[in-house]
């Protein structure tokens, strides 16, 4: 018999609406796992059992009067350490931190929980959402890493402890983590998903994001989670009007850009991708060479330049204050971020938004574009949470972006391809998404 926290969010939506299932019975389901693999994994710096089950009994008695509260009722999710909780701590990660119990959830919890989705408890995740380590394994071989910052949701969603939790990405922070653990990553257009509440890397990059198990499910988060009235920090394009128009469930027109990525990526991932892309043009699929413009010379610079600035700004007190503890790696980023003149991260800004209107226009023709996610599966040990570069386009221009499983490699670890989209185009990136997912039919799972 198929244990609940095994369905989708879909899945045990629809059996909680007709009475299969109770919000408890998946709430239990989901803490035996965390009872039988935490030890081992480490995804957690705090499940709140006792809460978590006393509001799915509430979600219970709710559903048998009759109120229920949105697609998510019942749903248990997950929460990185740096997105505040109401009455719970927020930690970030470190014991720099000054943790605090904010008064208040943040905007992205709040319109979770009116869907009726139930905390859990908050992940695990680096110190300060940077690239020093944290104690999470992945879930697919503990030897590995999980990637991060957001490791503890991406491996508490693939080892099926709970159906969703939330991430964070300012390089690849959570479409990278959600690769190595063999899940759907996704994060949608800079600002469209409040970043209020939450530990700043950069303003003007920090995206906000979702794992799941597949991309129904993140189609079902992603109206929860968006802003009716966005304010993002950073201005975004518009796509052009001519812009390719796309027809739900069709086989999509794809973009592969080739350039700057097949020269950054291992055979074994080349390999993967050229076999996807034959299963794609079977499928029906078009698929045609993309290459980024000329700025896009300028993109790892800007990543470098604007987020180190932005996260020197707000780290500056407690630096100054509590230098010597803070980890080695992160402690190299304040540094040069300290050392970047105004002239530097201004010039830099204009560079972001000469990308961002030139990767419009080149991804006019195209449903979604299409690339490696990274340069290998995931790396044996925990030494490195593995690189953003492949990631760092999407961050800094702001497009929606995705990562979907695709197969596994020799030692058993999960491949990913990354899809991105033009600004504001969700619905397009998620319904390309779940074509792809429909045509690859990755079902492997950890053991």
């Amino acid at each position: 018999m198929q244990e609940p926290r095994e369905l989708t969010i879909r899945e045990a939506g629809e059996q909680l609406k007709s009475g299969k299932l109770t919000a408890e019975k998946l709430m239990e389901s989901c803490l035996e796992r965390i009872h039988a693999r935490e030890e081992i994994i480490h995804a957690w710096v705090e499940v709140y059992e006792q809460d978590a089950l006393a509001e799915a009994r509430r979600c219970d008695r709710e559903l048998q009067a009759g109120n229920r509260r949105g697609p998510l009722h019942g749903i248990p999710f997950g929460v990185k350490d740096i997105i505040d909780v109401k009455g719970q701590y927020t930690r970030c990660g470190t014991p720099v931190y000054p943790a605090t119990i904010p008064a208040e959830d943040a905007p992205v919890i709040a319109r979770l929980r009116n869907a009726g989705a139930i905390f859990l408890g908050k992940t695990e995740t680096t110190p300060f959402a940077n690239n020093d380590p944290t104690i999470t394994r992945n879930p697919w071989n503990p030897e590995h890493t999980p990637g991060g910052s957001s490791s503890g949701s991406g491996a508490a969603v693939a080892d099926r402890m709970c159906p969703a939790a939330l991430g964070t990405q300012t390089g690849g922070s959570l479409l990278r983590p959600a690769a190595y653990n063999g899940i759907v990553g996704f994060k949608a257009t800079y600002g469209e998903v409040s970043n209020e509440g939450v530990l700043p890397n950069s303003w003007s990059i920090d995206h906000v994001g979702v794992h799941t198990r597949s991309v129904a499910d993140a189609a079902l988060l992603w109206p929860c989670m968006r802003e009716e009235a966005p304010r993002p920090f950073a201005r975004m394009p518009e796509p052009p009007l001519h812009s390719r128009s796309r027809i739900p469930g069709s086989p999509p027109r794809l973009g592969y850009i080739r350039e700057f990525f097949e020269a950054e990526t291992s055979p074994a991932v080349l390999e993967n991708l050229a076999a996807v892309r034959e299963q794609f043009l079977r499928a029906g699929a078009e698929i045609v060479e993309l290459s980024f413009p000329p700025s896009f010379v300028f993109v790892g610079p800007c990543w470098s330049i604007i987020k180190q600035a932005e996260l020197y700004a707000y780290h500056r007190r407690l630096f100054e204050a509590r230098q010597d503890d803070y980890p080695p790696k992160l402690t190299i980023r304040l540094e040069k971020g300290a050392s970047i003149q105004g002239h530097e991260y201004v010039e830099h800004l204009r560079y972001r938004i000469l990308f961002q209107r030139e990767m419009c226009e080149r991804m006019a023709d195209v449903d979604a574009a299409i690339m490696p996610l990274a340069s290998t599966t995931a790396p044996l040990g925990l030494s490195t949470t593995g690189s953003s570069i492949f990631n760092q386009p999407w961050s800094v221009s702001g497009f929606p972006a995705m990562s979907i499983p695709t197969g596994l490699d020799a030692n058993g670890l999960p491949f990913a391809m990354q899809i991105a989209a033009q600004p504001y185009r969700e619905e397009a990136l998620l319904d390309v998404a779940a074509w792809c997912e429909k045509v690859l039919a990755f079902t492997a799972r950890p053991a």
